[in-house]
């Protein structure tokens, strides 16, 4: 009982820091290197962000179903809790046309996940074509921001300046920490995961789509709230549409590499779908009025809210039949 109450929460806040450490010294010592703050974005936060999400996939191998619960969930409460609650805070507000392409990547990117899941496996083949969506996601991302970029803003000119005033030791040893607490946070989150769904009688699957899933998404949740009440809208959307993007071909592709995630009925019929549902609701909300509404916020947070709620009202839906 003590390792439960405590392994959660410490895995928690050492998936947090470790992933902050890791961007942040990354980050510096790529542009110390020579790499555009545009391209760090892109790539190093990007996938720093998803970073819990993919440390969490690794070291859960003895636990398959916890993978896809991890990324099916956490995509689907950085939708609904994380913009919902941003858009409670604030309308947020964007322009449909500047973020038309990762709208749609978005969409792209869970679909491909559906399409992959009918096979009934997730392994090394499917693991393999994610990643590669990803390096086509990034190839065409930067290919079409890029072209209309002259020159840096004044906020990169600033963090570059900053990042070449930083030791480069300084960079490393921010990264190696980040790591290590990174995987010694995925371990022993995971560990209190699996124990607490032991002593409470529900499936692997179940704990990843909601301790797991919600627990790996905070540093999203916390950049969305912080985001809302400086108003800083594109933040918002950008954050939370990069990491399903991410999270869906970096994360789980790097997971099934290792192991066999076999597919339940219910993932397929269900949890994928909800999913799916989440990011199409979203493009639309954007697509109607270039914004995210209160009432839309409220509105999201409804439609996950009964997500968790259907899962606790009937069980079998996160039982692994296949």
């Amino acid at each position: 009982m003590s390792f439960i109450l405590l392994g959660i929460p410490i895995g928690i806040l050492l998936l947090y820091f470790g992933s902050e450490w890791m961007v942040d010294g990354a980050k510096k010592m790529a542009i110390r290197l020579g790499v555009t703050p545009f391209l760090v974005g892109l790539t190093v936060v990007a996938m720093g962000s998803s970073a819990p999400e993919t440390i969490t996939s690794l070291v859960s191998s003895n636990n398959p179903q916890i993978i896809i619960g991890n990324i099916v969930g956490s995509n689907i409460a950085n939708v609904g809790l994380a913009i919902g609650l941003a858009a409670l805070i604030s309308p947020i507000v964007c322009r449909f046309s500047d973020i038309r392409f990762e709208l749609f990547s978005m969409v792209a990117a869970v679909a491909i996940i559906f399409g992959l899941a009918l096979t009934g496996n997730l392994g090394l083949i499917q693991g393999i074509i994610l990643l590669s969506a990803l390096v086509v996601f990034i190839y065409y991302t930067y290919r079409l921001k890029g072209r209309y970029r002259e020159k840096e803003s004044e906020e990169e000119i600033i963090e570059k300046e900053e990042s070449i005033k930083t030791p480069l030791w300084k960079c490393i040893l921010l990264v190696i920490s980040g790591i290590i607490f990174l995987y010694f946070g995925a371990r022993v989150f995971i560990e209190g995961a699996v124990e607490l769904a032991g002593m409470f009688g529900v499936s692997d699957l179940m704990i990843g789509l909601i301790v797991v899933a919600i627990g790996v998404c905070l540093p999203e949740l916390s950049i969305c709230i912080v985001a809302a009440y400086r108003k800083e809208n594109e933040l918002v959307v950008s954050n939370i549409v990069g990491s399903v993007v991410f999270n869906s071909f970096f994360a789980l592709g790097i997971g099934v590499v290792y192991t066999t995630v076999a597919i339940t009925h219910y993932m397929i019929v269900f949890h994928l779908p909800v999913m799916i549902m989440m990011a199409i609701i979203l493009v639309l909300m954007i697509r109607t009025a270039n914004k995210v509404n209160r009432w839309e916020g409220m509105i999201l947070i409804f439609i996950y809210s009964t997500y968790i709620a259907l899962m606790g009202l009937f069980p079998e839906l996160t039982q692994g039949m296949v």
